[in-house]
């Protein structure tokens, strides 16, 4: 009788320990205010947006802010499990199962107010010095562009000291980031010019590794609430994190 105890004691420590690592997930990011940011508001829009879904179907979540290339390398180890934005590419789709995208990001270059650069095609960076941040991935094949001078950085601040010091001619970043970093960076008024025509609206997704035992349930929970309630939450975040009057 002691042995059957003892191995049912075991069968269902077991099965609660796996129940409770696999309830649990591991979410991780970097800053992307307004998008992924510690604010007196809260965590950022794409961060209450994902969250909220995921504790709304029951997960425990374990979540961080990490450099962007960390957040990549440690998702795709299996440190991880899931990423809360990003862009859609061929090379991260080897390991990452994708959502449906749940916002758009209007993608603008900036250069300073003196230079004024307006976005026509890729060959209006022809000659030009392009900050883009290391490991994003960016539309329009445009670190394939051949005529312009890539000059990495760590993020978007980076590129922000980059083009301020002459350094960098444009810098390419969604609009509403760039002007909350600005804003967050105290650069003055007038200093910087966003170019009139987007250089490209990329849809932004959530993403679960590939390897995850409940990778496409938990893509399905966040498809399914991102159709049915994030563009009501959407628009409550935006007059919460001040985007929208």
């Amino acid at each position: 009788m002691r042995i059957t105890l003892s191995y049912l004691g075991s069968v269902l420590l077991l099965l609660w320990s796996q129940f409770t690592w696999s309830a649990t997930l591991k979410l991780s990011q970097d800053l992307w205010p307004p998008y992924i940011m510690n604010s007196v508001q809260g965590s950022g829009i794409a961060h209450d947006i994902v969250v909220d879904a995921l504790i709304s179907a029951g997960y425990d979540l374990k979540y961080s802010v990490k450099p962007w290339t960390r957040v990549l390398k440690e998702t795709k180890s299996g440190q991880s499990d899931v990423i809360i934005s990003l862009w859609k590419t061929e090379e991260r789709q080897q390991f990452l199962l994708y959502t449906q995208p749940y916002m758009q990001n209007d993608m603008v270059f900036i250069s300073l107010n003196d230079t004024k650069f307006e976005y026509e095609s890729l060959d209006s960076l022809k000659g030009m010095k392009v900050a883009l941040v290391n490991d994003y991935a960016y539309a329009n094949n445009l670190r394939d562009y051949p005529d312009m001078t890539i000059v990495k950085t760590l993020d978007l601040p980076n590129s922000f000291r980059y083009l301020l010091a002459k350094k960098a001619d444009v810098l390419v970043a969604d609009e509403a980031v760039a002007r909350w970093t600005a804003y967050g960076m105290k650069i003055p008024k007038g200093t910087l010019h966003y170019s009139k025509t987007y250089f490209d609206s990329t849809p932004l997704h959530a993403a679960v590794r590939k390897d995850h035992p409940e990778a496409e349930k938990i893509v399905s929970i966040l498809n399914n609430y991102f159709k049915n309630h994030a563009q009501g939450k959407l628009e409550a975040l935006q007059m919460l994190y001040g985007l929208k009057e």
